[in-house]
């Protein structure tokens, strides 16, 4: 007689960090872009400026997977995540109180060195915790949390624009980087 093995659970919390952790990207980008032309007005810069502010951003996001993927490994998972959300941060807050569009794309550029670990590192979490067939599972779930940030970040984004100015924008992003 064979047993059948019972059901895995799902463990929801954990998803739901790796999945916001994973978020910080599609946040950071998405949930600025509707202010673009309220931040050139207000720091004086052209188009090209504050779009090198997006830039800024990828370039950051790569340097910081070179970064983190070994650090995690040689350091373990927890050190690695931990700056990074911390420089995460202090960035986005450097991004809020930027006084020139110079200091907004450097801070731009930390913000992102920060965020990418959240992916980079999530991801291991997932390969070090789950088997090849849950690894899939619990991936695709995140890739669905994380999904919702393009989907809903441009709308918050907008409207946080709106009714309290770009420098709130990346006030958010700061809570949501210190609430993960």
């Amino acid at each position: 007689m064979n047993a059948v093995a019972p059901p895995v659970q799902t463990p929801w919390k954990l998803i739901l960090l790796l999945g916001a952790l994973t978020a910080f990207a599609p946040m950071s980008i998405d949930m600025y872009l509707s202010s673009l032309p309220a931040i050139g007005r207000s720091l004086n810069a052209g188009p090209d400026q504050t779009q090198a502010t997006l830039a800024a951003f990828f370039a950051g996001m790569a340097i910081g997977q070179i970064v983190y993927g070994p650090a995690s490994d040689r350091l373990g998972r927890r050190g690695p995540i931990l700056f990074g959300v911390g420089v995460y941060f202090l960035a986005s807050v450097a991004c809020a109180l930027a006084p020139t569009i110079e200091a907004l794309i450097a801070a731009r550029f930390v913000q992102a060195l920060g965020g990418c670990a959240g992916a980079v590192v999530a991801r291991a979490v997932v390969r070090d915790r789950f088997g090849h067939t849950e690894t899939a599972r619990v991936l695709s779930l995140m890739t669905l949390i994380m999904g919702l940030a393009p989907v809903l970040a441009p709308q918050f984004g907008g409207l946080i624009q709106l009714f309290a100015g770009w420098r709130a924008v990346f006030w958010v992003l700061a809570v949501f980087g210190l609430c993960i």
